[in-house]
């Protein structure tokens, strides 16, 4: 890489929500989804093995902004927005994920006001698309209160569970959710960020769009029988748990069709970044918060809302990462989104601030990944996966990820001396990580339980 022009060019960071790295066809998919991302690859660096530290948005997207692990329950290091703004860049964010900027299941996101260092900061949700997505909750409460008070399996539920389904065969549309009609989409959130650029004056820059289209309920732009399309929606959404295995593979069709959808908004995008000369005076990153489930080991979406059990598969934490502007290159090694805010610094001749846990995605150095949700942890590496439960109270798992890929085979009880290796060298990791910033709640709450004799069944 010549690193001489690095620092004179913008950053433009471009993640798209739920988007796993197996449906890109520079990742190996098949299904010609994704043409612009794959020519970004192309003429970029790839790195096919990159993991995120939260399994869904609120554990992911804090740790790429602050370079910190995950749980988030107090303000912790800069933002990468800040550090950039330090040195002269203007920033600005279109982001109509609103979870970020509240508190949320537990993790106090609001107080970390992760807007912070973003001269623009855009959620794009009026108060008119705030009221309709509650009105679409309200919609859903009669389906609500029948799950939480009649047992699934008794008779009650089970006949007015068969009215409802007949109910959305017949009228779909009547019954169906339409949260996704209140979020702009990624055609908006082009115009709204190239309007920004455009009053710019030339300064450097560093803008971050996060694209919702791939995000549930995956309504299809393209898919034919609309009608049948929503109803296994409407399904999904209200008695996840009741859809056929017919009918999940039919939701994969719905996200790989809106995956295509934000393809081509991104290729529009950057063509008008070419015809205004922005494109090859910038360093474009491309990458996802998580991605999201399809069955795989029983779970659907991102898991962790009741009906799903929280889940740290690789469907879920297993990210596309490319990053344009700095040469070709593929990077075969594993590597991990806490990384991405100190490699902007490194890539613009910038100190890494002491605050950032990660290092650079381009050092030599091999790691293991910490990644998280609200009760369970992994550590995974090249060779295999651990993934315990932080109350201590269930089953451990490891995986070998060579011979295993897919995570079937739980080898935790039959390869005792990995699953101990496993376990301390993410104890160290943590203490490692502990060290940098001593007010992390789950290095701590590690740390102890290591000491106590409550974890790893010892």
């Amino acid at each position: 890489m010549n690193e001489n022009d690095f620092d004179k060019k913008n950053i433009i960071l471009l993640t798209v929500d739920c988007l796993r790295a197996d449906h890109l066809g520079c990742m190996g998919n098949k299904k010609n989804v994704t043409p612009n991302i794959d020519a970004l690859g192309k003429n970029g660096v790839i790195f096919k093995n990159t993991i995120t530290n939260g399994f869904d948005t609120q554990h992911s997207i804090p740790s790429f902004l602050t370079s910190n692990l995950p749980p988030f329950n107090e303000r912790l290091g800069p933002t990468i927005a800040e550090v950039l703004k330090k040195h002269g860049y203007k920033t600005a964010a279109f982001n109509p994920n609103p979870i970020i900027l509240t508190n949320h299941d537990g993790i106090n996101l609001g107080d970390l006001n992760l807007k912070r260092g973003f001269d623009t900061y855009e959620v794009m949700i009026s108060k008119k698309r705030r009221f309709g997505i509650i009105k679409e909750n309200l919609k859903r409460t009669p389906q609500f209160m029948l799950i939480k008070y009649l047992k699934k399996d008794g008779k009650l539920f089970n006949t007015f569970y068969l009215l409802f389904d007949k109910s959305v065969k017949l009228w779909p549309f009547l019954f169906s959710a339409k949260y996704n009609k209140y979020l702009p989409n990624a055609e908006k959130l082009n115009r709204y960020a190239i309007e920004w650029i455009n009053n710019n004056n030339g300064n450097k820059f560093f803008l971050w769009i996060h694209y919702m289209d791939v995000h549930a309920p995956y309504v299809s732009r393209y898919y034919p029988d609309k009608k049948e399309m929503m109803y296994i929606i409407t399904k999904y959404i209200d008695f996840a748990y009741k859809l056929t295995n017919e009918e999940i593979q039919k939701l994969d069709e719905f996200y790989n069709d809106q995956i295509k959808y934000t393809d081509k908004a991104i290729g529009s995008f950057f063509r008008t970044l070419k015809e205004t000369g922005i494109f090859e005076n910038s360093i474009i990153i491309l990458s996802a918060d998580h991605g999201d489930a399809f069955g795989e080991h029983g779970t659907l979406g991102h898991g962790g809302k009741g009906v799903f059990p929280e889940q740290l598969y690789d469907e879920l934490l297993r990210v596309p990462l490319i990053i344009h502007g700095v040469g070709k290159k593929v990077i075969e090694k594993q590597v991990e989104l806490l990384d991405l805010a100190p490699t902007i610094c490194e890539l613009l001749k910038i100190s890494i601030p002491n605050e950032f846990d990660g290092v650079s995605l381009f050092s030599s150095k091999n790691k293991g990944v910490i990644s998280q949700s609200k009760h369970l942890l992994s550590y995974r590496t090249g060779d295999y996966k651990l993934i315990i439960n932080k109350s201590g109270d269930e089953k451990y798992e490891l995986y070998d990820l060579k011979k295993d890929p897919k995570e079937m085979t739980n080898i935790y009880k039959i390869k005792n001396e990995i699953s101990k290796k496993m376990e301390e060298d993410m104890i160290n990791t943590l203490k490692s990580y502990k060290m940098k910033n001593e007010k992390t709640r789950i290095k701590k709450k590690i740390d102890r339980l290591s000491k106590e004799g409550k974890i790893f069944g010892k």
